[in-house]
């Protein structure tokens, strides 16, 4: 699909405030009404927008453990059959396939370590496949960043592994609305209303109150990579004496880096995951060539792995 500039403008905005009114969009894009709700439907329509997701702060509802599990099957055949089974795991909220070395990554939540023990027992209990090779990543930070590729002014980034400094209380209600959000980020607070059977002033200040107390942290997108014509790349890093220098020096790498939409830090190998969205093969190995100069004098180990986009997320695959 051939983007515009007026396009690019809108996606760039609609990517961290989908859920504003078309009326405030408008005004803040200086777009046209009418172009803004022309656009948003074709992309909708044409599916080059695939879901508008709400970006939770786990920890803030008791899921204190965000895992990434990389796995490699005996066959395809048995990577083909674990893959049935990950659309309604409660614990996995996106995964998608990997092009070498492993064949399947998955994002997965869980309240505690028990949970992700049992989770493990029965990955490796199931008789219809058996794991050729694993790599379990809990990350310590996890930085979420704007959309930066279509020249993104927006400065905050999301932090997805900050600790709450107070207690969050929620209730049934508030985990249904984050339910349906899930579903679709830009549902009407009428339509909304209506599924949960409760007044739209209740439910608006549920949602004004879910994102106050930073339960909701905010949006974003999920694109049809292959309409947009980008693809995703990880960048597994391991540095051999990763101190707090280290640290700083990645994360400003990963937060001034057009390509790069999220950063993972790790205490053990990889101890840096670095993930890239990007057009054009030689965006890649510029990156890596910046990040070679910046730690010339520190011995590092850099893999490359390309992924298939997520399949459906669901940002509450608890619920």
């Amino acid at each position: 699909m051939k983007l515009k500039e007026i396009d690019l403008k809108l996606l760039n905005y609609l990517y961290h405030n989908y859920d504003e009114p078309i009326s405030k969009i408008a005004k803040n894009t200086k777009i046209t009404r009418d172009q803004v709700e022309y656009r948003l439907n074709k992309y909708t329509q044409t599916g080059l927008i695939k879901q508008f997701i709400p970006i939770i702060n786990y920890k803030a509802i008791g899921y204190n453990k965000q895992v990434i599990f990389f796995l490699k099957f005996e066959t395809s055949h048995e990577a083909k059959e674990y893959y049935k089974e990950l659309k309604n795991n409660p614990n996995i909220s996106s995964y998608g396939e990997i092009l070498e070395k492993y064949d399947v990554y998955t994002n997965a939540i869980f309240k505690n370590n028990k949970e992700i023990n049992q989770f493990i027992t029965k990955l490796f209990e199931n008789k219809n496949y058996k794991l050729k090779e694993y790599n379990i990543v809990e990350p310590y930070f996890a930085e979420l960043y704007p959309l930066k590729l279509f020249n993104n002014k927006e400065k905050e980034n999301y932090e997805l592994t900050k600790q709450q400094e107070t207690e969050t209380k929620i209730d049934e209600l508030d985990l249904r609305i984050l339910k349906e959000l899930s579903k679709n980020g830009r549902i009407k607070l009428i339509d909304l209303s209506n599924k949960l059977k409760n007044k739209s002033t209740t439910i608006l200040y549920r949602l004004k109150k879910l994102k106050k107390e930073k339960i909701i942290l905010g949006n974003r997108i999920q694109f049809n990579s292959e309409l947009l014509r980008y693809n995703y790349t990880a960048l597994l890093i391991n540095f051999s004496n990763k101190s707090k220098e280290t640290e700083q020096k990645i994360k400003q790498f990963a937060r001034s880096s057009k390509n790069i939409n999220s950063l993972l830090l790790n205490l053990h190998k990889p101890n840096c995951i670095i993930q890239f969205f990007y057009k054009e093969e030689n965006e890649i190995r510029e990156e890596i060539q910046q990040l070679k100069k910046i730690f010339e004098n520190e011995e590092i180990e850099i893999e490359l792995i390309h992924l298939n986009e997520e399949e459906h997320i669901n940002t509450t695959p608890f619920l």
